[in-house]
């Protein structure tokens, strides 16, 4: 049998239902092998929430946009493009230490036009999001500077479209630097390569962060075309034995010395350039084929209407909640960034409903809140009630569907939906994709923690999702978006059972207080 998804993972090799850390892990090795589509499928199941959203999850439940700017390079009306899309939906930019733009505050339900209009620019999914190629770091070279020995602008580019979107256990860099000065900082990244007079010297398993490693110089003076050989053997040597994330400095490090000794460097000249191991015709195989089927995400997403849907707010209504009504945003240098999160212990964090049984007075009435078909299974969703967000999961596995508030209450962010669902001891539970707080989906109790989540009886009649709820004006009382906005400075009001927090100016959008919304013709 092949193992080519989760349940067959699953089956073969545990139980449960799976969890924020088995689910991801899976994920990661089924895409570093087949390399398909990470949405679909059911795939998107696996994936945290970078990876099923296809961007990074920020402060507030927003999210950051990083086109590929191979090498980065970019062309004036390039710029002009990313300008022009910043500025189309405020968001705020900053250029990386990548060589990278980023535009940061896309609501998710903007992500598939702001990528559409990327698309048209000549921009392609940068990858930021997954475990897999960030960036090809590179200095002029030859091409401008005075001490350049080789034109490592073009070679940093041919080395990015080469390996970009190539999923492994943890995210890598490489930098390709024109001379001796380094200015790539080459020495620094999983692999880099250095200019010479004759070619390049080629460098393994460097990496910065918290805990820098100086990469190891593994060939002197080769071309272009023997360091793409070895490249690409030393990567998939990587993705097919290293653990989930692990970075190639410290996988390096764990591997056996050569045959006269010499260190993890010495074993790998011999199984890169002697074939010690008899796995070349292998590594180069498996390789090519990852760098055949390359396709850009969200390419994939803006043409597809299925996938576009993926990316809706709301599965019962078109309309959107904007950011603003979330958290407050605040000017700074000309643009605009999220209100800081308060501490720990501080007004608007560790929310607690007003009672345990808040609502066990109020008068419910069963609510169509869509269709079977309208959740996926095994992943949560997110309705609108009144001005309320709740999150609707379907546990396909074990044929339950459960419905919650969606603002995770460690930090009143409205994220819950997009959480990993799994179970903990065969509890069913969903994992907050900021902060991985979990709480049962059974009863909304934080697994080790004192935290609660409101939870909402729900049935299916036929085809129909129906959740059992109070009146709107109730729950918008206790969950209402706006009154549980993130700000500056907030009062508290109790108002009977009521207790939230007052925004001090008005909601970026007002709107009317309607029986549940039918999704727009």
């Amino acid at each position: 049998m092949s193992v080519n998804s989760f349940e067959k993972v699953l089956a073969k090799h545990g139980h449960g239902d799976g969890c924020e850390l088995c689910k991801p892990a899976v994920g990661s090795i089924l895409a570093s092998i087949m390399n398909d589509m990470i949405l679909d499928g059911g795939r998107d199941q696996l994936q945290d929430t970078n990876d099923r959203s296809l961007a990074n999850m920020q402060r507030g439940g927003t999210y950051s946009v990083v086109p590929r700017v191979a090498a980065g390079e970019l062309s004036p009306d390039q710029l002009i493009a990313l300008g022009e899309t910043a500025k189309k939906y405020n968001l705020y930019t900053k250029v990386t230490g990548a060589q990278r733009v980023d535009l940061f505050g896309a609501s998710k339900y903007q992500l598939p036009d702001i990528w559409e209009d990327l698309g048209e620019a000549g921009f392609e999914s940068g990858h930021a999001y997954g475990k897999a190629l960030r960036t090809v770091k590179s200095c002029v070279g030859s091409t401008w500077c005075r001490y350049g020995v080789q034109d490592s602008v073009s070679f940093a580019v041919r080395v990015e479209n080469r390996y970009k979107g190539i999923r492994s256990p943890h995210k890598f860099k490489s930098g390709v630097s024109g001379c001796v000065r380094e200015c790539a900082e080459a020495q620094g990244k999983d692999f880099g390569m250095i200019a010479t007079e004759n070619g390049y010297n080629l460098y393994f398993g460097g990496n910065g962060g918290a805990n820098p490693v100086h990469a190891e110089i593994f060939a002197a003076d080769i071309d272009e075309d023997t360091v793409i050989k070895y490249v690409d053997r030393y990567l998939m040597y990587y993705i097919l034995t290293a653990d989930k994330l692990e970075r190639t400095a410290v996988w390096q490090r764990k591997l056996p010395s050569g045959k006269t000794g010499g260190g993890p460097i010495e074993h790998l000249k011999e199984v890169i350039i002697e074939d010690s191991l008899c796995i070349n015709d292998e590594l180069d195989t498996r390789m090519q084929h990852l760098v055949d089927t390359y396709h850009d995400e969200w390419a994939e997403v803006v043409k597809d209407p299925e996938r576009r849907k993926k990316f809706q707010q709301f599965v019962n209504t078109d309309e959107n909640q904007p950011r603003e009504d979330m958290i407050e945003f605040i000017d700074m240098r000309g643009q605009v960034r999220p209100t800081d999160w308060p501490a720990d212990g501080q007004p608007q964090t560790n929310w607690k409903p007003p009672t345990d049984d808040v609502f066990s007075r109020s008068e419910k009435t069963w609510i169509k809140v869509g269709k079977t078909s309208d959740f996926a299974a095994n992943v949560g969703a997110a309705i609108l009630y009144g001005q309320t967000q709740l999150a609707v999961f379907n546990n396909a596995k074990r044929g339950e569907w459960y419905v919650t508030q969606n603002m995770c209450p460690h930090k009143q962010a409205f994220v819950l939906s997009q959480g990993i669902v799994g179970d903990s001891e065969g509890v069913p539970k969903v994992a907050c994709p900021l902060h991985k707080k979990q709480f049962s989906l059974e009863d909304g109790a934080q697994i080790d923690g004192d935290l609660n989540l409101i939870t909402f009886e729900v049935k299916i009649d036929k085809d129909d999702v129906l959740v059992n709820l109070p009146a709107e004006v109730e729950v918008d009382a206790i969950l209402g978006t706006t009154g549980l906005r993130v700000q500056n400075t907030s009062c508290v009001d109790i108002a009977g059972d009521a207790i939230k927090i007052l925004p001090l100016r008005k909601p970026s959008a007002v709107r009317e207080q309607t029986s549940l919304r039918a999704k727009k013709d």
